[in-house]
């Protein structure tokens, strides 16, 4: 079993802002030419034990002869949903304290917000858990959930077009061949995307990269590099679109037909936006692992975000997957405000009178990263944002749990939404390919 490593890192985070999905600012500390501001918890990896009382610190300071405003205000909320504490800061020597008590596995975020008007400053917030290896998935895995899966990948199986590469002699050299791809998918739809590889028979490890929520057109600069670095490498548009065509195509795409892609289809598992997704997933994995030059021992999946998520699905669907890296995965514990949690991104049940819609609740669970974790073998590496206001860490610790494969977390106490696996010098990345 891989060894779980607690890994600390202390700093400004500036999350992404991408197409169609807008991720926020989430950071722990900030300054400007007016205010400093930080929001501490008093251990330093975050961690805490039931029955145990953490405090987070606020330090406010200004900056030059700006005077501060005494109407600062905080809000500290436990796993997203339940409100915990709230008022207006009362500094002594520009630091307050806020106590939290840890009563059950749960994660716990605390807001300070600027006074009402304030523009040059944002939310600043502090993330603490409590034994969130504990957590539990809100909901048991679907009977069917398996037998579910297994059809649609027999069905992939049994697709006899070719795949289409062509070749984009741009991003090739003497050293590696680079391609457009185009591979057959689930109701008539396609999955596109680069392949490269060194030239020759190998053998060679093989690379899959798996993207977040954007719409728009993927570059082949994640497979070169791979390729450069002796693997057979695969980046897939997680949508049915050809990538290099012109901004309107993509434009055209993300105001009609995706718009609001994630909520397409939610009422039943035949139609959700998602089973396209990830049998393209499939089909791109099972691509890679049928190469006559792949060394058999080496396939890993890596994904940011909504690639995190797919990367979890990958992993079940593909029992050739040998080892996936997750940053802060979306599609985790959509079903979490069972449980009194908030769920990860793209909220997918919606509730009326704190009642759930029970079809989109039932699709849900078959798009769930927490029910493709149970059975995965590969190698997993995950990491979960403790101030991540888009796919919380609640969420990402529920799929994370149910693992029973070798598994190493990276707990994030100061980060928001960060990919922190894109460097293929990380040293699980470079074990999973196989280099020294």
């Amino acid at each position: 079993m891989l060894k779980k490593n607690k890994q600390v890192i202390c700093g400004l985070f500036l999350a992404l802002v991408m197409p169609v999905l807008s991720y926020g600012y989430h950071c722990s500390i900030y300054s400007n030419s007016q205010y400093s501001v930080s929001v501490t918890a008093d251990k330093t990896n975050a961690l805490y034990k039931v029955g145990e009382t953490g405090e987070f610190e606020i330090v406010l300071s200004a900056n030059g002869n700006q005077a501060i405003s005494n109407s600062w205000s905080y809000t500290m909320v436990q796993d997203g949903l339940n409100s915990l504490a709230k008022g207006e800061l009362k500094l002594v020597d520009g630091r307050m304290k806020v106590a939290f008590k840890c009563d059950k596995p749960s994660f716990y975020l605390l807001t300070v917000r600027p006074p009402a008007g304030e523009t040059n400053c944002p939310a600043i917030e502090g993330g603490a858990a409590c034994e969130p290896d504990k957590l539990t998935p809100s909901m048991p895995k679907p009977d069917d959930f398996d037998a579910f899966w297994n059809g649609k990948k027999a069905l992939l199986d049994s697709m006899t077009n070719q795949p289409v590469l062509t070749p984009a002699a741009e991003f090739s050299d003497d050293k590696i061949e680079t391609f457009a791809l185009c591979l057959e998918n689930i109701n008539g739809s396609h999955v596109y995307g680069w392949f490269s590889k060194p030239k020759g028979a190998g053998p060679f490890p093989a690379f899959l990269h798996l993207n977040p929520a954007v719409v728009g057109s993927i570059r082949p600069d994640v497979v070169v590099k791979y390729a450069k670095m002796g693997a057979m490498a695969l980046d897939i548009n997680p949508h049915d679109l050809q990538n290099g065509q012109p901004d309107s195509y993509y434009q055209e795409a993300a105001k009609g037909r995706l718009n609001c892609y994630f909520w397409i289809g939610r009422d039943d598992r035949e139609t959700s936006y998602f089973l396209r997704m990830f049998c393209g997933c499939y089909r791109a994995a099972k691509y890679l692992a049928g190469r006559s030059e792949w060394d058999q021992k080496h396939l890993l999946v890596n994904g940011y975000s909504m690639g995190g998520g797919q990367a979890f699905a990958t992993a079940y669907l593909c029992t050739q997957v040998t080892a996936f890296a997750a940053a802060v995965p979306a599609l985790c514990d959509h079903t979490a405000r069972e449980v009194g949690r908030i769920p990860g991104w793209y909220k997918m049940v919606t509730y009326e009178n704190g009642k759930a819609d029970q079809k989109k609740l039932n699709t849900s669970r078959y798009f769930d990263g927490v029910n493709f974790a149970y059975t995965i073998r590969a190698k997993a590496l995950v990491s979960a944002g403790f101030i991540d206001g888009t796919c919380p860490p609640g969420s990402v610790y529920a799929a994370y749990n149910a693992l029973k494969c070798d598994k190493q977390m990276i707990d994030l106490p100061t980060y928001g939404h960060i990919n922190s696996f894109s460097n293929p010098n990380y040293p699980f990345i470079k074990t999973a390919m196989g280099w020294k």
